[in-house]
């Protein structure tokens, strides 16, 4: 059986289904950090678990 992919509304990689992250499980302010570069994206968007821990690291590097 084919994986399906989907396209990764952050950095637009195609990612197959099982490692697309449909909700991020993160604070407001590692949502809001992508929305300011993405103003598209939305929390019910698939995003691939690289651009997450971009995101996450960012705000642990500005120890928030």
């Amino acid at each position: 059986m084919e994986r399906k992919k989907y396209e990764c509304q952050i950095c637009g990689r195609m990612v197959h289904e099982d490692h697309a992250l449909v909700h991020v499980k993160a604070d407001e302010y590692l949502i809001e950090l992508i929305k300011k570069d993405h103003p598209q994206w939305q929390e019910k968007d698939k995003s691939c678990p690289k651009c997450i821990a971009y995101y996450r690291e960012l705000v642990d590097k500005a120890e928030i």
